[in-house]
């Protein structure tokens, strides 16, 4: 493939490798992680930098003198083989050896090794934060790797983009228009289009482990989808303009377009990247550009294909439906014929033929009868990609285009709290929402409230049903809380990390600490807003549960009254019950 795609993408693990097989230290090197998140390529570039080859087999293999290289313990016949072999290596201490496993594979070497605590404890932490390292032996989770990285997303995009792969073949009808992988190639190259993506990206990769085999996967479909050079030359010599539409568009193929159902279930980040609802949500304004484009910019009017902007010349005329047609990316498939986004929102607007306009209406609404995609989800999608900035700025545009109404602060919360920025503001907001979910009490004033057990277990947080006014266990007041990111310390060093996750820590215990994704996020912040149910996401509300059972369990109760979260009083509030107080009467016995 390298002769085709090029060199590797180059990351900080690798460099990591690549610098310590130059140095010849002696020591191990354990990469564990998915499938395909780029273990075996590190290997290579570690045999690479060392003067060797990497081996074809998987077994122990010594690549350069004193340089060894386990490519695959999970490639060795048994457990019996993998155990000898681990052993054999931590037993030798004066060589160098990379070793690739995945995490349960490693797992169980380690155990049937019946390796030191010291050993053991360095596995645990580095399945937990991403990285550890005792005397001789690092750990590396790559798992913890993200494509999104700052250093990294325009290498793995270029990498599949760049313009030297798609310079055209011979009879190429991409200068007329017609080829629909040189269009979303291009379109991928730009800057705009680039950061948009990333933000679905980073959102998909709170929920699922975003392998590099997988980005690229995906990648490789939105370009090509099904279509081959032959394809594409064969359908626009017999169609013409007519032959490739929008929904080979790449906008569409990144969420799954044009896979089958049980193919797109089979990538964990290609769900999390539909799970974001783009195209699914709608605004009036976006959607009225496509009914009436008189009012929109320049920038949206060139990609619904209004020939007024891109065909000025044939203004005069009388225009076909694919007049101001630039690429595949623009038209669309109607009963009444391919027409530009444009040109079908003139039909629906101001045709006075009712069988054209019924048949507009359902090409936008239900699809095209073949693929039945409806077209202006199509257009929601491309706007999302292609015209943020008339939407207000990458932010805006993800709070009105797709369900996550707070992925763009929560990802600019991550960063901050990355390099120690003040958080206090996001923090209140925070408790408020947090209060909001597990007794129905939203002010902040009072810190983190942490309700009995038997009353937060009793019901689900951010359910529907209303909350029940709950005993208070304790309170946890702002000052001993903080945010901070998950992926600090060593895993920084060797890892291309994006901060796309924070972490709510109580007076600084790694014990007490609830990690916070997109997901859980958006239900706090909901919360924190409307001061209503949220129904979201089963496993987030299990994760509070457990985070509050903890704090429950190890924190002492604030004082010895007995207050109560009442959420029916106005307004809401903590409430202090005095119990009745027994005497004995005087002169009693």
């Amino acid at each position: 493939m390298a002769s085709a795609l090029g060199d590797d993408i180059a990351t900080k693990l690798s460099g990591f490798v690549s610098r310590w097989a130059r140095s010849a230290a002696p020591g191990i090197v354990i990469l564990t992680g998915n499938a395909g998140t780029g273990k075996t390529a590190i290997a290579e570039a570690y045999c690479k930098a060392a003067g060797g080859e990497l081996p074809e087999s998987d077994e122990l293999v010594e690549v350069a003198s004193g340089q060894h290289v386990i490519k695959d313990l999970s490639g060795l016949p048994n457990a019996e083989a993998r155990a000898r072999t681990l052993r054999l290596v931590l037993s030798h201490g004066e060589s160098q050896t990379l070793i690739c496993a995945n995490e349960g594979v490693l797992r169980d070497a380690f155990g049937d090794v019946q390796v030191d605590s010291e050993t053991a404890g360095v596995l645990e932490a580095a399945l937990r934060s991403g990285a550890a390292a005792s005397d001789g032996l690092t750990i590396v989770n790559v798992n913890r790797q993200r494509p999104t990285g700052d250093r990294m997303w325009n290498q793995v995009l270029d990498y599949v983009t760049r313009e030297d792969l798609w310079a055209g073949c011979d009879g190429c009808p991409s200068l007329a228009g017609g080829c629909p992988m040189r269009s979303n190639a291009e379109q991928l190259r730009r800057a705009d289009v680039r950061e948009q993506l990333r933000t679905l990206v980073r959102l998909a990769s709170g929920e699922a482990v975003p392998t590099l085999r997988e980005v690229l996967a995906i990648l490789a479909w939105a370009i090509v989808g099904s279509n081959g050079c032959d394809d594409v030359k064969a359908g626009v010599r017999d169609l013409g303009e007519s032959a490739f539409v929008a929904n080979e568009g790449y906008f569409t193929r990144l969420l799954g377009g044009g896979l089958e159902a049980n193919t797109a279930e089979r990538s964990p980040l290609l769900i999390g990247l539909r799970r974001s609802g783009l195209g699914r949500v709608s605004d009036l304004e976006v959607d009225g550009w496509l009914r009436d484009a008189s009012g929109a910019t320049e920038a949206v009017r060139r990609i619904a294909g209004d020939p007024h902007v891109t065909r000025p010349d044939l203004a005069s005329e009388r225009l076909t439906g694919l007049a101001g047609s630039l690429s595949p990316l623009d038209r669309v498939r109607t009963a009444q014929g391919e027409m530009t986004f444009h040109a079908l929102g003139e039909m629906v607007s101001t045709d006075e033929d009712p069988t054209r306009v019924e048949d507009g209406l359902t090409a936008l609404v239900r699809g095209d009868g073949a693929t039945n995609v409806p077209v202006e989800r199509l257009w929601r999608q491309r706007v999302y990609f292609e015209a943020a900035e008339e939407l207000g700025g990458s932010p805006a545009s993800s709070r009105r285009l797709i369900n996550f109404r707070h992925v763009g602060d929560l990802l600019t919360l991550a960063s901050k709290a990355s390099v120690g920025g003040d958080t206090v503001i996001e923090l209140s907001e925070l408790i408020r929402g947090l209060n909001f979910l597990v007794t129905g009490f939203s002010s902040p004033n009072e810190g983190l409230i942490v309700p009995d057990p038997a009353c937060l277990f009793a019901r689900d947080p951010g359910s529907f049903r209303p909350a029940r006014p709950s005993l208070v266990h304790s309170q946890v007041q702002i000052d001993d809380l903080a945010l901070r990111v998950p992926d600090r310390g060593l895993v920084e060093e060797v890892l291309d990390i994006d901060h796309v996750e924070i972490e709510l820590v109580v007076r600084g215990d790694d014990g007490l600490v609830l990690r916070i994704g997109p997901r859980m996020y958006e239900a706090i912040r909901e919360a924190a807003a409307y001061r209503g149910p949220v129904g979201q996401g089963v496993a987030e509300m299990n994760d509070l549960r457990g985070f509050y059972g903890r704090l429950a369990t190890q924190l002492e109760a604030t004082d010895q009254t007995l207050r109560v979260a009442d959420p029916d009083s106005t307004p809401p509030a903590l409430v202090t019950i005095s119990l009745p107080h027994f005497t004995a009467r005087r002169g009693a016995r």
